[in-house]
């Protein structure tokens, strides 16, 4: 080998074994930015859905905006915890879904998000907000824990498990959720030492073991960041009931979108109406008469 080519060499594995601390330490420090992003403030409801706004406010000291529905005189109501990297305001078509299976609903904005204050430093942190929000729906709305079903998208499954072990709960849904951060990191990040830098964890595998309810997992066979093989752990870590629906799209593409269902090869779950009459059966919901909704603007 030339000997120019072997300084080189040389000189390129020097620098890299000297940047790769930094690189390790910057990752440490940034996770926080990283892992928990917002777009934007949160817009007012449109009128049509006839939202009430609320600030809840958490136990230190931290403001969250929520946006509560009313559906008619339903007895149910979901406790919606949100996918990282938006806003409440911008889940106009899942509130929609909501109104179309017939229950009510309350979703919030964790710190740092949307309107909400604070930002979110340890992950005790978000947990804080998600009982913010149970203690709304039963110390003041005065729900019966029985008649809440606790559903979270992505990461706001981790929250959703987290709120729901130990609880008498009428179901669990977790949507495109992973079985713990550590894993999805390992696989994002191989070349990091994400074991020893990972602050936050979130346990959703062990923690469904503590969940004294029916379990739903949705999950797309095409999920590009958290692969479906994570969803079949989670059911198989639930107690019975336990349900495992199948989707198509990417990870961003959420069941309730109809565009999910379309130029799909792997496409086992028919279209959108019966996924959605099979998650409405799964936790209980009567599907004999549900507002249809022919068009979404999300």
């Amino acid at each position: 080998m030339h000997k120019g080519i072997k300084k080189d060499i040389v000189t390129i594995i020097i620098f890299s074994l000297a940047a790769y601390p930094v690189v390790v330490m910057a990752a440490h420090f940034s996770q926080s930015y990283a892992i928990f992003q917002s777009r934007g403030p949160s817009l007012s409801p449109p009128r049509h859905l006839e939202i009430d706004e609320r600030f809840l406010a958490t136990p230190d000291g931290q403001r969250l905006y929520a946006w509560w529905l009313q559906t008619g005189d339903a007895k149910k109501t979901v406790l919606y915890f949100q996918a990282n990297g938006t806003n409440i305001s911008q889940k106009i078509f899942r509130i929609e879904t909501f109104k179309e299976m017939g229950v009510n609903a309350l979703l919030i904005d964790y710190r740092g998000y949307g309107k909400s204050t604070g930002r979110i430093k340890q992950e005790q942190h978000i947990y804080t907000d998600g009982q913010t929000a149970w203690n709304y729906l039963v110390d003041e709305k005065r729900i019966d824990q029985e008649d809440i079903i606790v559903w979270g998208r992505s990461l706001g499954g981790a929250v959703a498990s987290e709120i729901a072990r130990g609880k008498k709960i009428a179901a669990l849904v977790l949507e495109s959720t992973f079985l713990s951060l550590d894993t999805v990191a390992r696989r994002q990040y191989w070349f990091l030492p994400t074991t020893r830098l990972l602050k936050y964890h979130f346990e959703n595998g062990r923690k469904l073991k503590q969940v004294r309810a029916p379990v739903v997992i949705i999950h797309s066979m095409e999920d590009d960041y958290v692969p479906f093989s994570q969803a079949r752990k989670l059911y198989e870590a639930a107690s019975e009931p336990r349900y495992l629906i199948e989707t198509t799209g990417s990870h961003i593409d959420s069941f309730d979108r109809q565009w999910a269902f379309f130029g799909s090869s792997a496409n086992r779950s028919g279209n959108r109406q019966q996924v959605l009459f099979r998650v409405m059966e799964s936790i209980g919901l009567d599907t004999s008469s549900p507002t249809r909704h022919t068009t979404r603007s999300d």
